[in-house]
């Protein structure tokens, strides 16, 4: 029913950015978010304005935090965008405005019935290997300890390093 009523829009609702969950308990793991930030739009050429009526979320709140996480985002619109059919607002050939789709693509459209209409990529399984003698012999606690000691002590280590030198 609400497919039918909806039609030719997609189920799932607006297109969402991928982002990663907040706090350090969640954050290697990715969701959908609110939208789009405005950097993003801009990167895959999509006018702000324009990007509500064709179905993307925007988020003017959002920031980009890394270059990773927006690049994914870029392809995500980017994707979605080769995908887009739009239809003209109003029938003649006058009314067909410079982004919508030709009228020989749209004689037999299917409905995206997705929950999401581009779904989150599957994370995929670590495969096991072998231990190695190294792996076995290596202590990591001992080396944490090791690694904030020396960053704990090397301004007294460079200050007797300096020390000598001006004795010599």
């Amino acid at each position: 029913a609400k497919a039918a009523k909806i039609f030719p829009r997609p189920v799932g609702g607006l297109l969402r950015p991928i982002v990663h969950c907040p706090t350090s308990r969640y954050n290697m793991k990715t969701r959908l978010g609110r939208g789009f930030s405005l950097d993003e739009l801009k990167e895959a050429k999509i006018p702000v304005k324009l990007a509500p009526t064709i179905g993307i979320a925007v988020d003017w709140r959002r920031k980009n935090r890394n270059v990773e996480g927006m690049q994914a985002n870029v392809e995500r619109l980017k994707l979605y965008q080769s995908k887009l059919v739009v239809f003209p607002k109003r029938a003649g050939a006058k009314n067909v405005k410079k982004g919508d789709t030709p009228k020989s693509e749209l004689k037999n459209v299917a409905q995206n019935t997705l929950k999401a209409i581009i779904p989150l990529p599957k994370a995929g399984k670590t495969q096991a290997e072998a231990l190695t003698e190294d792996m076995k012999s290596f202590r990591a606690f001992r080396a944490v300890r090791k690694a904030r000691a020396d960053k704990k002590k090397l301004g007294k280590k460079l200050k007797e390093e300096a020390a000598s030198k001006e004795e010599k």
